[in-house]
């Protein structure tokens, strides 16, 4: 009897997931797919936090994009996705993507309801044969700057100093002049950007709770979104990404995967 309940429950687990009716995953695996240490405790960080916040619920991805397998010439290419809304946020989106036997990357986006007067919070690291060659965090303003409560707050964060600051791409203009982008060199410096990576997220979730939205047609919040579509479209031209994926799963693929899982633009 057990065995065979059993076997319909997982029937039934398997058609709610063909029909799209299963829900949709709240939390992935780090661990899976990748072995560096600050990308496993960075992934496991922002999951507890996105967690806690108020509202939080799993957001639905495109069919087939909450796991993802391909291949390159440097071995197999493991994606695993998972996305949350919340108060104040239309998405919290984390990826971790592993390539061949070393390379593993995290990236993660926090974009707000742009009725909030609130940043963008980006985080992404690549690290490869243990170790990581990119960090990056930030707090992308969405209105003209960023509110005079948040900026100074964020000038009073202790910012370590790195040994290797790294240039931004030509499309950089859309970070703040906060932006963090080093190649940590060592355990303490990796361990630095993620205390200073876990400061901006703080500090974003801190704002979040104390102020309270504007209406849809309110100038600012239209201002907001404006430059939130500009922000995924500056994403979505970073081509050594599109070379990647299009590389392992085709040009089409790529693309949607780029303007609709990655960079989607908020709704017009």
């Amino acid at each position: 009897m057990t065995s065979t309940v059993t076997r319909l429950g997982a029937s039934l687990s398997q058609l709610l997931r063909r029909t799209g009716l299963w829900p949709p995953a709240m939390d992935v695996d780090a661990a899976a797919i990748c072995t560096h240490p600050l990308v496993l405790s960075l992934a496991q960080i922002l999951q507890t936090h996105w967690r806690k916040l108020e509202q939080c619920k799993p957001l639905a991805l495109p069919r087939g994009m909450e796991q993802v397998k391909g291949a390159l010439d440097d071995g197999p290419v493991q994606i695993r996705n998972c996305c949350f809304s919340a108060r104040g946020f239309r998405k919290m989106h984390l990826e971790l993507a592993s390539i061949g036997p070393g390379l593993n990357i995290l990236h993660a986006v926090m974009f707000p309801d742009p009725c909030w007067d609130l940043p963008l919070f980006g985080c992404d690291l690549v690290a490869a044969r243990g170790q990581v060659s990119a960090a990056v965090v930030d707090l992308s303003p969405t209105a003209g700057a960023l509110s005079p409560s948040l900026n100074q707050q964020l000038q009073a964060l202790p910012r370590p100093e790195f040994s290797e600051p790294r240039q931004l791409p030509p499309w950089g203009d859309i970070f703040s002049a906060a932006v963090c982008f080093i190649r940590p060199r060592g355990v303490e410096e990796e361990q630095a950007f993620q205390q200073l990576a876990v400061g901006y997220l703080r500090l974003l979730l801190t704002e979040a709770g104390r102020i309270n939205p504007d209406s849809p047609d309110y100038p600012a919040t239209v201002a907001r979104k404006a430059a939130q579509l500009r922000y995924c479209r500056q994403q979505q031209c970073n081509d050594k990404t599109r070379r990647v994926l299009a590389k392992a799963f085709g040009e089409p693929w790529a693309d949607d995967y780029i303007r609709h899982v990655l960079f989607d633009e908020p709704d017009s």
